[in-house]
Formats: structure tokens, C-alpha cells, sequence
């Protein structure tokens, strides 16, 4: 074959202070896939989570609920980090507004909402995971061919006197209780509140959503803390019935 050499082209190349570049890029997935699921309007729907007198003020329900979404997608951690999204026209203009709230607006309407519209949008979680198990090619969700079930009880430890339900936990610390419920990688229920019994909550978390594994070949995990053996009896317990979700056992951890 004949040589072969790099010769010189007619392209001129130049380097040039980029002003339309985003840190946020990866928030086209979370935007695509929220429209996919039809987020944003399935959130103007739920009873009881916009507070607002006057509707034509303020921001809708739908606002607040994404910009806390984008901003925990992109690594955000606090209600400060939602509005340091106005820093980024990018984000503004793929979300839709002129303007995030700011931290201020959404810590008031995280105060201003009740046991029900937090009860609604549980309800909507439970469908979205749903969603998403029937949408998900099932080799990226299953372990060994089952559903994992996974119940934990975080402890967050805090200093100060203004923690509202902080409490001395079983470790002797100062703390707030996070008990959460994960149906293979996806979070599908959860609960804050005072460090009592670390698995108080784990009934009505497998009563609320036992849908996502019944029927389905399943194996149930906690913490060695949680001991949820004496709470959930075996497959005969009523959030069970008809599932192939295993017997909890206690001291089993992933």
C-alpha cells in the first residue's frame, strides 16, 4: 500500500472564552425523563400542594418540586443549592422560567405543606417507581433474578437547640430518624421524625407498597437495628399475601 502521511488542511482553529457552557448538562436526562413520566403536570394535579391564596402570584407546586429535583440530580444538598440555580441561564431556559425561587420561598412552602398533600405526593412516588419498573429493561433492577426490598433507619446526628423532633438515640446521640424504603435501586417510601423505634414505620411501608413485589420473586433486607423479624411474622402477614417476598430476617444486610 502506498505511504501514507498528515498533511495540512484549509480548517482554522481557534480558542474562544465559551459563555453558553453549563455545569448542568446531565439535567436533559432528569428533564426528559420527567416529561416522559409526565411530571410536571401529574404535580399541578395533587390536592392540597400548592398553598397559595392567589394562584396568578408566586410559584406553582410544580416549580419548587423540580427545582429541588434539579438541584439534588446535580449534587445539590440544601435549599440554598436550589436557588444557586439561577446562577445558570441554561438551567432556567431547559426548565422553563425567568426565574427559580428563591431558598426563602421554598423552605415557606416546604412549611406550609400537611400530612395530606405529603401523603399525595408518596402516592405519586409509588406510581413513579412503578413506572419505571415497567419502563426498565429488568436485567439493570434485578439481583440474581429477584426484586431487592431494602429497609433502613439512618441516624442524623445534629448539634444545636433548634432541631424540631431531635432526640437522644440508641447510640446516645442527639439525632432525627430517617427510615426509608428501597424497592431495588429506586427509594419508594420514606419517613423523618424523632430516633424511637428504628423500624416503626417498616408496617405501613410494606402495607403502602407491597404492589412493587407482589407476585414477583423478592427478598426482604434491613439492618441488624431494625430488627423487623417480631414486626413481620413471614409470608402470612398481610402485606404479603400472594407475593413471593421472603420472610424478613433480622441481622441481614446488603
Amino acid at each position: 500500500m502506498p505511504a501514507t502521511t498528515k498533511k495540512d488542511t484549509r480548517l482554522k482553529l481557534q480558542f474562544v472564552a465559551n459563555t453558553d457552557h453549563s455545569i448542568h448538562a446531565g439535567l436533559v436526562a432528569v428533564e426528559a425523563m420527567a416529561r416522559r413520566f409526565d411530571l410536571w403536570n401529574k404535580l399541578r394535579q395533587l390536592p392540597g400542594l400548592d398553598p397559595r391564596k392567589d394562584q396568578r402570584r408566586g410559584y406553582g407546586p410544580e416549580v419548587i418540586v423540580g427545582q429541588l429535583i434539579y438541584a439534588l440530580c446535580s449534587g445539590g444538598g440544601c435549599l440554598s443549592d436550589s436557588e444557586a440555580l439561577n446562577d445558570d441561564p441554561l438551567a432556567r431556559e431547559l426548565f422553563g422560567v425567568g426565574k427559580f425561587a428563591d431558598q426563602s420561598q421554598v423552605g415557606q412552602w416546604l412549611r406550609e405543606q400537611s400530612e395530606e398533600s405529603v401523603a399525595a405526593l408518596r402516592r405519586l412516588l409509588h406510581e413513579f417507581v412503578a413506572w419505571v419498573w415497567q419502563q426498565a429493561d429488568p436485567r439493570r433492577l434485578l439481583h440474581a433474578g429477584q426484586r431487592e426490598v431494602f429497609f433502613d433507619d439512618t441516624q442524623l446526628e445534629v448539634t444545636g437547640r433548634h432541631f424540631e423532633g431531635a432526640a437522644i438515640n440508641y447510640q446516645g446521640q442527639l439525632a432525627l430518624s430517617w427510615q426509608t424504603l428501597w424497592v431495588g435501586p429506586l427509594l419508594c417510601d420514606s419517613h423523618g421524625g424523632s430516633p424511637r423505634d428504628v423500624s416503626d414505620q417498616l408496617p405501613s411501608m410494606l402495607e403502602r407498597n407491597r404492589a412493587l413485589w407482589q407476585g414477583q420473586p423478592a427478598h426482604f433486607y434491613a439492618d441488624r437495628q431494625a430488627r423487623p423479624a417480631p414486626t413481620c411474622a413471614g409470608r402470612k402477614a398481610q402485606w404479603g399475601q400472594g407475593s413471593a417476598l421472603s420472610p424478613p430476617k433480622a441481622g441481614i444486610t446488603r
